[in-house]
């Protein structure tokens, strides 16, 4: 493919042997993805120059890029750079346990296939998170205050222990249950501590999904024209205008999810499974709220 100015000049010797910077095949595949998927020149020059800096062995590039992508409109309300942030400290809860994947084979899956390598383990089981990092124990404290504030002691009690203690809890973790009781809370949370709420139980949902062989098209619309997602008072954390992204972005938006109009609310998770199954086999689809002003649209792939 032809590489655009910022890729052709970017300086791999710049960058020690142990910096993601320095491998320039990894760099140029990483680039090639994200133009691949439309996401603009400039963003990509900020996206790749924070990856550049991270020490090998301390990222799984594909998991990154995953939620990055997937998360990507976000970036309207929130700002690249706080998005990028934010991403890091999921991909890092994450980290511990995931499932390295080479990265040409990670571009080459379907979104899918994607999904399942990433966050499903061989025996179909949803991959451990580790939220004892500094950064995560802050947004949970955020989290428990929202909570405790919204939910009765039963639902508290229930919804924290996914948390706290995930791994004695995996047994019946239902990512489905647990995005109905956050969505009760979700407007109680502040700036990054919601976004990273927002893309974590976001993207657990679409886990969810594919776990039970539920694509993500047969839910949601081809075509989603998405409102901005979070409607901040201020332009963004930053103070900064708000950001226009690609309105053709080929990767599915965890935001769809939040903006979707009549999203199920059962309180076992089999019927949210026959619910989705319903939906594709009738060919149906979630109704996405219309467009109001200044808003972006996205395709699945």
């Amino acid at each position: 493919m032809k590489y655009g100015n910022y890729i052709e000049q970017f300086s791999h010797d710049s960058y020690s042997k142990v910096q993601i910077g320095n491998d320039k095949k990894t760099i140029t595949v990483i680039y090639d993805y994200l133009s691949r998927i439309n996401i603009s020149e400039n963003d990509i020059k900020e996206i790749i120059e924070n990856i550049a800096y991270l020490t090998k062995g301390t990222i799984n590039i594909p998991l990154y890029l995953e939620i990055l992508t997937k998360s990507y409109s976000f970036a309207s309300d929130y700002g690249l750079n706080e998005l990028i942030k934010v991403v890091k400290e999921i991909h890092d809860v994450y980290y511990d346990n995931s499932i390295s994947i080479p990265l040409e084979e990670y571009i080459h899956d379907t979104e899918d296939v994607q999904l399942k390598k990433l966050f499903l383990g061989h025996n179909n089981k949803y991959l451990l998170k580790s939220f004892k990092k500094d950064v995560a124990i802050d947004h949970i404290a955020d989290l428990k205050f929202a909570a405790a504030i919204v939910l009765d002691k039963k639902d508290y009690q229930e919804f924290l222990a996914y948390i706290d203690d995930y791994e004695n809890y995996q047994e019946t973790y239902s990512p489905l249950i647990l995005f109905k009781t956050y969505m009760n809370l979700r407007n109680s949370l502040k700036k990054e501590t919601k976004l990273f709420w927002d893309v974590l139980f976001g993207n657990e949902y679409i886990v969810s999904l594919n776990k039970n062989n539920i694509t993500i098209r047969q839910v949601f619309k081809k075509e989603n024209k998405l409102e901005q997602t979070q409607q901040l008072n201020l332009f963004s954390l930053n103070n900064e205008q708000p950001k226009e992204i690609s309105n053709d972005i080929k990767t599915f938006q965890i935001s769809t999810i939040y903006n979707s109009k009549d999203l199920p609310t059962f309180n076992q998770e089999k019927e949210y499974i026959m619910y989705f199954r319903k939906l594709g086999e009738n060919k149906d689809s979630i109704i996405l709220p219309k467009l109001k002003t200044n808003n972006y649209n996205y395709n699945i792939k």
